[in-house]
């Protein structure tokens, strides 16, 4: 591995630099390689876009094929979120760099299931492009340990795990909380983040929420197929209309629990495999609706939708079968 300084949470000058030394650190070991241990492909992983510019500089080096995969649309993302403006020189370069990227790769993978329609909206150019999702390590859905959960079985119990940061939305739940405090229902707070602290001085009134504390993520998986009903927030940016694929959503389905997810992007993965239901994202009074009637339905009704979530990402979201659609699409391009 190629070791770089510790970058905490969020978008900052300190992750930008230790993109660039990543990217010198990169080419300067390439140098250092012997014939026999020269690549067949080079596979450039945003983020950094960074890495597109050193990726092509390795394929012309080894004479590789360079294969691009795309996890965050960037730096679309960051301008619609307002962290950096459209016309700033980062951002312009940023855009040069990521159009660099896809015209030099021989092909593209996105996690996005509509990647082809950012590709055909934004550039001219025509490649081949394949959507392959986040998967999962076998490992993650281990029994091996026995894992104590504060779960109440006397209620109604909806669980949100991940960091609790801006992104994530988690005060859309806190919000729907307060709207549902008298029904039998409890919801939990799983994980740590830059807002964790002061999300909790400012609702620690509300009697049905609980906050608890990132666990390894060896034990998510078993921890929260303990719960009811697990949820998910996501904000109103129009970047998600070409879809998404969270490691969340694995997680979620793993864990064999219907899933609420409030999201005004494109469609995919939970409709698909029919474990749980979306709603329109900042709207707090939808989403405390929602959990209410969802609360209200039959157990065994439930039990099957979260099982229909297990079942499918089991088949489809293994690395084994990931790597196999990966391989495949390299061998075609």
């Amino acid at each position: 591995p190629l070791n770089g300084p510790i970058v905490n949470f969020g978008f900052s000058l300190k992750r930008i630099f230790s993109w660039f030394l990543f990217e010198f650190n990169l080419i300067l070991y390439a140098l250092t390689r012997k014939k026999s241990e020269r690549p067949d492909v080079v596979i450039a992983s945003s983020l950094s876009l960074l890495t597109f510019v050193s990726a092509f500089l390795l394929k012309r080096m080894f004479g590789c094929k360079l294969i691009v995969e795309v996890r965050d649309i960037w730096p679309a993302t960051v301008i619609e979120i307002g962290k950096v403006k459209e016309k700033s020189l980062f951002a312009v370069f940023l855009k040069k760099v990521e159009l660099f990227g896809y015209k030099k790769a021989d092909g593209i993978v996105a996690t996005m299931p509509r990647f082809d329609l950012y590709l055909s909206e934004n550039f001219n150019i025509s490649k081949k492009v394949i959507c392959i999702p986040q998967g999962y390590d076998e490992t993650w859905v281990s029994d091996s340990d026995v894992i104590q959960v504060p779960f109440d079985k006397n209620y109604f119990n909806v669980c949100h795990s991940g960091t609790v940061g801006k992104a994530n939305n988690v005060e859309h739940l806190l919000k729907a909380a307060s709207l549902i405090e008298n029904e039998n229902i409890k919801i939990y707070i799983l994980g740590d983040g830059p807002l964790k602290e002061d999300l909790i001085r400012k609702y620690d009134k509300l009697s049905n929420v609980v906050f608890l504390k990132a666990i390894p993520k060896n034990d998510v998986i078993r921890f929260i197929s303990n719960a009811d009903l697990l949820v998910n927030m996501w904000g109103d940016y129009k970047m998600y209309r070409f879809g998404i694929s969270p490691y969340k959503w694995v997680d979620y389905m793993l864990a064999g629990v219907p899933i609420l997810v409030s999201y005004n992007g494109y469609r995919s993965i939970i409709n698909e495999a029919n474990c749980g239901f979306f709603i329109e994202a900042n709207n707090p009074k939808l989403l405390a609706d929602k959990i209410v009637e969802i609360s209200k339905m039959n157990r065994e009704i439930l039990k099957e939708i979260g099982e229909n979530g297990k079942t499918y990402a089991t088949i489809n979201f293994n690395y084994t079968s990931l790597g196999k659609q990966f391989l495949n699409f390299i061998n075609e391009c």
